[in-house]
């Protein structure tokens, strides 16, 4: 692959991506400032007096125009400075650093759940191509892809949780996790870590299965694998080096697409399983009217996709040589 116009390519995502990320932030702040109540009715109580409110509004500079007020965020953002969180009362960038980390834990551990499982299960299908286990994985994959995230957390939260008892309903971890020792608090991570990545994985593993049968079906049927059969090539070397390399391809494609879906599912799983994550931080802010987190947790969540889509759009064109960098 050219370096040069590697660069060039990454360049120019990265400068759409900034107008992308603009439009997307105004958005979001006009959105935020025209829903009804402000911060400073969420902290304080009704029984307060109004000039008291007043006040807060404007030492928080909410008594200004929103035009006003969207300037003044934009210079700072533009100097690093997000603003400061009317809810944690600390800087929004210290309070999006100490949710990130658990929220990328979750959405890495959901993403290879989807890749194995979705492979493993588009391989079995082809292995048995028309016999009744790929029926089984069709239709199963294709039910499982149209399921709502709300409705499989809950499922698996009454039945595996509240049910069976083999998992935790919620958090990262127990309360007594800091008395075990270190092999222990990576079990007690590990328990509540299950429930959610499989409420995230289920969708992704089923679209995966089915896209993957299908690339591996027609790869299988290309003429330089019928070559390479003629040649007596061992059938697990013509899989490993002709079969599955070209039919990975369309994984990566899903998987860039995958980016946004699971950080819309991880709003959904972080709030039902109470995941201390950027998801659950976004509905929090929205509830308490925290301006500056709101936008916080946007513009984190903009740039993880914008990334996201970056990486997979690179690793397509890696494994693909068909595929040429514009120039």
């Amino acid at each position: 692959m050219n370096i040069h116009r590697m660069g060039k390519f990454i360049t120019k995502k990265a400068a759409s991506a900034v107008v992308l990320l603009f439009g997307l932030m105004t958005i979001i702040f006009v959105i935020a400032h025209a829903a009804p109540g402000d911060p400073v009715s969420a902290m304080i109580s009704p029984k307060t007096p109004a000039s008291v409110g007043q006040e807060l509004r404007h030492q928080f500079g909410l008594d200004q125009s929103v035009f006003l007020q969207y300037l003044r965020w934009l210079e700072n953002a533009l100097k690093g400075n997000f603003g400061f969180s009317f809810s944690y009362q600390r800087p929004v960038v210290d309070v999006l650093m100490s949710f990130f980390p658990n929220t990328a834990l979750l959405a890495l551990s959901a993403i290879g759940l989807e890749i194995i499982l979705g492979v493993a299960l588009g391989i079995l299908a082809v292995s048995y191509q028309n016999s009744w286990l790929d029926r089984i994985i069709n239709n199963a994959s294709l039910v499982a892809y149209t399921l709502p995230t709300f409705w499989v957390g809950l499922m698996f939260l009454a039945l595996f949780s509240y049910a069976l008892g083999l998992f935790p309903s919620s958090q990262m971890n127990s309360v007594e996790a800091e008395q075990l020792s270190v092999a222990g608090r990576c079990l007690d991570l590990v328990k509540h870590l299950i429930l959610p990545v499989l409420t995230i994985a289920v969708s992704g593993a089923a679209g995966i299965a089915r896209y993957f049968r299908a690339s591996l079906l027609t790869v299988q049927n290309a003429e330089y694998v019928t070559y390479a059969r003629s040649l007596g090539i061992k059938k697990r070397d013509i899989f490993l080096f002709y079969e599955l390399p070209n039919s990975i391809a369309p994984v990566i494609t899903i998987l860039g697409l995958e980016i946004g879906t699971l950080l819309a599912g991880a709003v959904v799983t972080e709030t039902i399983f109470a995941w201390p994550g950027i998801g659950r931080l976004a509905v929090l802010a929205m509830l308490s009217r925290d301006y500056p987190l709101i936008l916080g947790c946007t513009l984190v969540s903009g740039i993880v996709v914008i990334v996201g889509n970056l990486i997979a759009d690179l690793l397509y064109m890696y494994v693909d040589p068909r595929i040429r960098l514009p120039v």
